[in-house]
């Protein structure tokens, strides 16, 4: 379905667009979701393409969906959260605050598994902490937003956990997040490709896992180094067990699987000239 000079063009669309390098290897892949996607035949493509080219913002947010994936769980990888958490009482009886960032936050369940960690931790409702959740794709923003959940999801769930859901009246065989969760998490569309980046820090802790894989070298380094300039003194950044932080990991001390802690104000070291710069 996908023509040799199309795959092409798709490599390049979506390199410009999310900063995600496509290798050949991808194309079954991709024309396996073109068809999930409803993109039946090579004219429809060609017909999107060429409107994304044109700079249609639809044409390009429907391949921005094509390029990436929204596969997530709640507590995947649990001793993330476990650490994050720990970090927060930390920051909080240091500042009286503390702010996160789920910088990839697909449908939703990293940034309330965050919220859940935070709220057993603390043991209270309101817990001086901040989640702010951003992803590439604002449908997945949307799913996120409305929190309703089909059981097979929240199988896994360990009670406490279990506690903070509740039957959804309007889906039947779902659960809905808690109130007391929902209200630490704040949603925004945001491509971590763009030229700037609509956040401002100081971060506590940032969580981008599963993205930088996807990136080129550079725009990964970039990436990091930006990362490194929103974070707190000693703020933790943490990515998936696959990813490392390439360039930049002299910004920053390595704790155990895949946790890193900047390792001073950045800016203050030689090394740490970047500045701002042009999935998920």
């Amino acid at each position: 379905m996908v023509t040799l000079e199309q795959f092409e063009l798709l490599k390049l669309l979506a390199l410009r667009l999310a900063g995600i390098e496509i290798l050949d290897r991808h194309r079954q892949l991709l024309e396996a979701k073109c068809r999930r996607l409803g993109i039946s035949s090579t004219i429809e493509l060609a017909i999107l393409i060429s409107a994304a080219n044109q700079g249609d913002s639809a044409a390009c947010q429907r391949l921005i969906v094509l390029f990436t994936t929204a596969h997530t769980s709640f507590f995947r990888i649990p001793w993330h959260f476990d650490i994050a958490a720990e970090h927060a009482l930390w920051a909080v009886h240091k500042t009286g605050h503390a702010r996160f960032w789920s910088a990839a936050a697909a449908t939703g369940e990293e940034p309330y598994s965050l919220a859940i960690a935070l709220l057993n931790i603390f043991r209270r409702d309101d817990p001086p902490v901040a989640i702010l959740a951003t992803d590439i794709n604002p449908d997945s923003l949307a799913f996120a937003q409305r929190g309703v959940y089909p059981e097979p999801v929240l199988a896994t769930l360990p009670p406490s956990a279990r506690a903070l859901f509740s039957s959804d009246s309007n889906v039947s065989g779902s659960q809905k997040v808690s109130a007391a969760v929902q209200r630490l998490v704040t949603f925004q569309t945001l491509n971590l490709n763009a030229p700037a980046w609509p956040v401002n820090g100081p971060f506590e802790v940032i969580l981008c896992r599963n993205v930088l894989m996807y990136f080129t070298v550079d725009r990964r380094d970039q990436a990091v180094r930006r990362f490194a300039s929103l974070l707190a003194p000693g703020g933790l950044l943490i990515l998936d067990p696959a990813e490392h932080l390439g360039a930049s990991r002299h910004l920053f001390s390595q704790g155990k699987e895949s946790i890193y802690t900047l390792r001073q104000p950045f800016g203050r070291t030689a090394n740490s000239d970047a500045g701002p710069s042009p999935m998920r």
